[in-house]
């Protein structure tokens, strides 16, 4: 029964990943031009990944096989997004979030000259920094695909 239970469990969490993927390849988001080329990339190799082992592990039945094929037909739609929209998503994601200023404006936060008011030179303790997500290299993306290659060769050499 638990066994069972985790099966369904497994076959949801790969079906709800393979759909995120999926959004993210298209931009269902509408924000921008989105995910950038190599973590989209590497994104898919590592579910992919994921569900060639769930395929090893998980016990299918005829509910959990349902599971996989919504997966699996995710993951196409994601690819089939990844190949259509392949020139128009940026190659690195620095420059996803850059914004060019109005030429003539100023900073409303920075004081008028000759106003006797000083300049901080360090940032406040409050002030937190924006967080930038680290863009997966060549080598990360090279190791993705190879794990994938090994899971689909131990699929094929398990049975």
């Amino acid at each position: 029964m638990a066994f069972s239970l985790l099966a369904w469990l497994l076959a949801g969490v790969l079906a709800v990943t393979c759909l995120a993927v999926a959004r993210s390849a298209w931009n269902f988001g509408g924000r921008g031009p989105g995910i950038s080329r190599m973590a989209l990339l590497s994104s898919m190799l590592e579910t992919a990944a994921t569900a060639a082992f769930f395929r090893l592990v998980v016990p299918w039945s005829p509910g959990t096989t349902l599971l996989w094929v919504v997966a699996m037909a995710a993951l196409a739609v994601a690819v089939a997004g990844a190949v259509i929209r392949w020139p128009e998503l940026p190659s690195h994601a620095g420059l996803l979030d850059f914004e060019e200023p109005e030429p003539g404006t100023t900073e409303s936060d920075s004081p008028e000259p000759g106003s006797g008011v000083t300049l901080r030179t360090k940032p406040s303790r409050k002030v937190k920094k924006k967080s930038t997500k680290k863009e997966p290299g060549r080598r990360a993306v090279a190791v993705r695909a190879g794990v994938l290659a090994a899971v689909v060769v131990l699929s094929f050499a398990v049975g």
